[in-house]
């Protein structure tokens, strides 16, 4: 969780680097450096999780670290921008086998009642990457390059295999199992892929070229292609099923939205206090790293008080307050403003939101989960995060444009307002849809006791 989450937020402060050593890529081909790797740990997250479940979670777990170092190897020594894209590609394959194996690996060791904490302390490894990420990468693109970045979380991959092989149970293999899904693997790539596509390139080739509207299209029958395959395949890789349990359903939509806008503001604001404040490498990260740290610092607590008093009110209160700090950052940011007046108390008020969205969400979605499909629950839900957090880097590029560099004042507040709009769905979702339940007998209540029985071994 920790080098997913660096990964993904180190390469948005190195997003202003990389418009500097390719400045005749543009900013719309650079952003599917970002795009690319949401678009892949989307669509490989659901077949991750499936496989997961089926031939053991530690094998998939440590073969997914390897595809991630070697996806990070090939991103640190590529040479072109559509090599890097490349290979940040194979890097979210591994982090799609990673993500849904570590939290299904997890969960079965700890009772019900534990498992906001549980799913707390797991996200917020992934919010102590992001935390880091700012300063860290910063002060590695002062003192060396981009491509340090990209290749400083191999190390830290390899060591995570060594660990894995000690501490992860084997689990057991799936006696026959039933073929996968490749169709649905196929055509939910190409349909998540393909919006991609014409959000970020329609500006540029123009939203009625013959090429927008026939990627459009194709996007569109690929999306009606894998739903058909998740209704008819005896083993999809994306159950419908799942959409029937409410606690699943509203909560993985209210996250998904406020995903798409936290990932949109997280991927401007770099590129905003580089163009318009000149803040150095060094100074975006540090910059960057409160909000990242409030959410650490109060994550913990978020799981503790969800354990205990539930999650209605608690998700509420994040969501809201992360929509209030993104509203202010697009009210005050401005050029005549200063970072502890405008930027400094929005960031902290999203990353404490974000503490009580983050895990205890993630938790409220599977509460209701059979915990033989966790891994393909989980799955589904950051599948549905990553989506939309896809769509909304590719709806401010889109915004930008190809806007001069040093010139992009008003596009970046356009970005903001828009981002808020959308952010501000998800508390109004949660006050109307969402059902408070006690977080008792939830998550695992229809899952095997943890003995030494087998089935509890194949949940390990």
């Amino acid at each position: 969780m920790l080098l997913a989450a660096f990964v993904g937020t180190a390469t948005n402060i190195a997003v202003p680097v990389l418009e500097e050593e390719f400045p005749g890529a543009g900013l719309t081909k650079i952003s599917w450096v970002i795009s690319a790797f949401n678009v892949a740990q989307v669509t490989f997250m659901l077949l991750g999780g499936r496989v997961a479940d089926r031939i053991g979670r530690r094998r998939v777990f440590i073969a997914g670290l390897g595809v991630f170092a070697f996806g990070a190897a090939l991103s640190g020594i590529a040479p072109t921008v559509d090599l890097i894209i490349a290979a940040r590609i194979v890097q979210a394959i591994g982090v799609a086998m990673m993500i849904p194996a570590s939290l299904a690996a997890v969960l079965p060791e700890f009772p019900p009642e534990r498992h906001g904490s549980v799913v707390s302390l797991w996200s917020s490894m992934g919010v102590l990457g992001a935390a880091s990420a700012p300063t860290v990468a910063a002060v590695l693109l002062e003192v060396s390059s981009w491509r340090i970045v990209f290749l400083a979380a191999i190390p830290v991959a390899l060591l995570a295999i060594i660990g894995a092989r000690k501490v992860i149970s084997p689990g057991q293999v799936v006696e026959d199992p039933q073929p996968l899904d490749l169709l649905g693997a196929a055509t939910g790539t190409l349909a998540v892929g393909g919006i991609t596509f014409v959000i970020v390139q329609g500006r540029a080739w123009g939203f009625t070229d013959p090429r927008i509207l026939a990627i459009g299209i194709a996007a569109v029958v690929s999306g009606a292609a894998f739903v058909r395959s998740s209704l008819s395949h005896s083993e999809p890789l994306f159950d419908l099923e799942l959409l029937k349990i409410p606690s699943f359903r509203v909560v993985t939509l209210a996250s998904a939205i406020l995903s798409t806008s936290t990932s949109a503001t997280w991927f401007l604001y770099p590129l905003f206090m580089s163009d318009v404040w000149g803040y150095s490498n060094l100074q975006i990260g540090l910059a960057m790293t409160p909000g990242p740290a409030a959410l650490v610092l109060f994550a913990p607590l978020a799981g503790r008080l969800v354990d205990r008093y539930g999650y209605r009110e608690l998700l509420i209160m994040g969501a809201t307050m992360a929509t209030i700090g993104t509203a202010w950052m697009a009210w005050r940011l401005r050029p005549d403003e200063t970072y502890f007046t405008a930027f400094f108390p929005g960031t902290c008020a999203i990353g404490f939101g974000m503490a009580f969205m983050l895990g205890p969400a993630n938790a409220a979605a599977l509460r209701s989960i059979p915990g033989a499909q966790l891994g393909s629950a989980n799955a589904a839900y950051n599948m549905a995060r990553m989506a939309c957090s896809t769509f909304g880097v590719a709806i401010t590029t889109a915004i930008i444009g190809n806007a001069v560099v040093g010139e992009r004042l008003d596009e970046f507040r356009i970005g903001w307002w828009t981002m808020t709009a959308i952010m501000a769905i998800s508390p109004i979702l949660l006050v109307l849809r969402f059902r408070d339940e006690r977080p008792v007998g939830g998550l695992q209540s229809q899952a095997p006791t943890q003995d030494t029985s087998a089935s509890a071994k194949e949940a390990n």
